[in-house]
């Protein structure tokens, strides 16, 4: 663990040098939250967004072992007509020196802009995880911006196409976050394989449940944005199974996540 943690701390000391001398003219609040996908413009005059997340994970799962750094690279941009393209992939590293690697692309289209009141934005996409497994993706996506805060939520239905998982895997986030200047405080909740509440046989353990602070630094004027959030991991239900399916919150027993997130508009 502690040399997971250094790791967590050398990644986010090379982020914010990276910040430092990489600072554009533009204007950027992209990728505002760590979990909850929006389709919100990323500012006036940008149209795409370049991300990169770290984070770390206590008790990661079965029967992959996994415990250690995660790195995830993405980007986001609009294309017009109300649609929005969404890539990422993710590189995991465990402190026994394994890794793997996962892919994933979505199309978002909105049926109502969050500029106009409520937001509301339908996704289809694709995951291929580090076995193998094709996993079809669904989202519904809503919210709204408010003068000086936001909310926004997302509902994510899963269908891998591999024996043994779930038919149906089912993901809701939930992100509230308010500006005070370039900073933004908030807060994420996360509800993972939720059918466990209902399926006592769940193939991924259980449902699990996430809330966390948030703080975004994104000044004014500025093509970059930085993002940290962590907090407890907590088994609402256990089925005694568990799959090697990618899960944002990555653990197998009561434990915690850190996040960190940097973010560059263009």
């Amino acid at each position: 663990m502690e040399a997971g943690m250094s790791i967590l701390r050398a990644d986010l000391a090379l982020a914010l040098a990276l910040l430092a001398g990489g600072a554009g003219p533009a204007a950027a609040q992209g990728w505002p939250f760590m979990f909850t996908v929006t389709t919100e413009p990323a500012g006036p005059d940008t149209s795409w967004t370049a991300h990169y997340e770290g984070g770390y994970a206590d008790r990661a799962p079965d029967p992959f072992a996994f415990d250690g750094m995660e790195h995830r690279l993405g980007i986001q941009g609009r294309l017009g007509h109300g649609l929005t393209l969404r890539g990422q992939a993710g590189l995991g590293i465990g402190d026994d020196r394994s890794a793997r690697t996962t892919e994933e692309i979505e199309v978002l289209k909105d049926l109502r802009a969050p500029t106009h009141g409520v937001g509301l934005a339908l996704g289809l996409g694709v995951r291929r995880e580090w076995r193998g497994t094709t996993v079809l993706l669904g989202r519904v996506a809503a919210g709204h911006s408010f003068r000086s805060s936001s909310l926004f939520g997302n509902l994510r239905f899963e269908r891998p196409l591999e024996q043994g998982r779930d038919s149906i895997d089912l993901l809701t986030t939930l992100g509230w976050r308010r500006r005070f200047g370039a900073v933004h405080v908030g807060v994420e909740a996360v509800g993972e394989d939720l059918e466990g509440f209902w399926e006592a046989e769940e193939a991924e353990g259980g449902a699990k449940l996430f809330v966390g602070p948030s703080l975004q630094l994104a000044p004014a004027g500025r093509a970059w944005s930085a993002t940290v959030c962590g907090g407890p991991i907590l088994y609402a239900t256990r089925s005694g199974r568990s799959s090697p399916a990618d899960r944002p919150l990555e653990a197998t027993g009561n434990g915690y996540t850190m996040r960190f997130a940097v973010s560059y508009s263009f």
